[in-house]
């Protein structure tokens, strides 16, 4: 499908986020070829030298599907001014997916080089010093990389995307609500701790309920 004029895709985006199938179908096919061009770009700019097998994986592998059918079920509260903002937004998550690839393949090659050892990258180096990450939810990602990476796969790409933001890179609320296309500041900061609520229960889940929130 061509891409669609703005005020049908901001038309076609609400109806998605009150949880109209046929929008979010039509979403999809509207967006795909645009969100993967732009990512293939920024895949061949950024990381052919050190991942020249990362576009192999992205041709083979249709993660732009994928993560596009995940992201449009999740459009609650999002507001995007324009188409560019809100492609920016999926493709943000689409890459986002991509560089989780590249993580766990290089952990993997660690892994059998070394016998043992847990991912390191992404959400687990998060663990110190983070204004909104409690003591004890930065202790638990600091030890146990591999099963909050785990717990992280339940979330909703938006949310594992929110959480990598605030905590890892330090992002501001603003800068967090224009990247996801929340709504206000606030909505983007109660997002934040809605997600962190989240990790922690799935995080209790598999048996840390000692080492994260007594």
């Amino acid at each position: 499908m061509d891409e669609l004029a703005w005020n049908e895709l901001h038309a076609c985006i609400k109806a998605a986020a009150a949880g109209d199938e046929a929008a979010r179908d039509r979403l999809v096919s509207a967006c795909y070829g645009t969100v993967r061009a732009r990512v293939h770009r920024e895949l061949e700019r950024d990381f052919r030298k050190q991942h020249k097998w990362i576009l192999p994986l992205f041709s083979t592998t249709d993660v732009v599907h994928e993560v596009l059918v995940a992201v449009v079920k999740d459009l609650a509260d999002t507001d995007f001014v324009g188409p560019e903002p809100f492609f920016a937004y999926l493709g943000t998550l689409v890459r986002h997916r991509l560089l989780d690839a590249v993580r766990f393949h290089e952990a993997a090659r660690r892994d059998g080089r070394k016998q043992v050892a847990e991912p390191t990258a992404g959400i687990a180096e998060v663990a110190t010093d983070r204004r909104e990450a409690t003591p004890t939810l930065a202790a638990s990602l600091g030890e146990r990389a591999a099963l909050v990476r785990e717990a992280l796969t339940e979330l909703p790409e938006r949310q594992r995307r929110l959480l990598e933001m605030r905590l890892q890179e330090d992002a501001t609320f603003p800068v967090i609500k224009v990247a996801l296309g929340y709504s206000s500041d606030e909505t983007a900061r109660q997002a934040f701790h809605d997600a962190q609520a989240k990790l922690l229960v799935k995080l209790r889940i598999r048996g840390f309920g000692r080492t994260v929130g007594g």
